[in-house]
């Protein structure tokens, strides 16, 4: 009985790889010169039992020669490695776009301010400028709890990404 593997898995990868190589499980235990029982414990999800990343590059190089068209194994690594980047890099992806709203709203407010101290301005270019100002500072006190919490995330611990908050203009 052929057991479910998650997609985008290390076991799912090495299921690909049995079912294109012409021995299977044979051949790939030949490949990485292991018994076929631990080849075939390694994509077994059931196992705590891992591949080595030397036979991890024996099996990927074996399913191409053998006419694959990729990397199962490689991709599957890669794949999961972006993941656990964008995880352990969200504080920051959040605080870089925190940082483009600040920059952007303290340019607006600074170009209100000078436009403001001009010979001729008028009082609604000093509303504008009053305006401009005030929503960079509000900008400005969103980041802060970013930059004083130690992970970068809100207080309270919230690591999940907030799609509101994400946007070009938080709420």
């Amino acid at each position: 009985m052929t057991k479910p593997r998650a997609p985008l898995s290390i076991d799912a990868a090495l299921a690909r790889i049995a079912g294109h190589l012409p021995g299977g499980f044979d051949d790939m235990a030949q490949v990485a010169g292991r018994a076929v029982r631990t080849v075939r414990n390694w994509s077994d999800p059931d196992t705590a039992e891992q591949i080595p990343l030397d036979c991890a590059i024996a099996l990927d190089l074996a399913y191409m020669a053998a006419g694959g068209e990729c990397a199962p194994l490689f991709e599957t690594y890669a794949f999961k490695l972006e993941l656990a980047q964008m995880e352990h890099f969200a504080c920051n992806i959040r605080l870089a776009r925190h940082t483009a709203d600040v920059i952007r709203e303290g340019g607006e407010a600074h170009s209100a301010l000078v436009r403001a101290t001009l010979p001729g301005a008028s009082a609604a270019d000093r509303r504008i400028a009053l305006q401009e100002t005030t929503e960079a500072i509000d900008f400005l006190k969103r980041v802060v709890p970013l930059l004083a919490s130690p992970n970068g995330d809100e207080p309270g611990g919230n690591t999940k990404r907030d799609p509101v908050a994400d946007q070009h203009h938080p709420p």
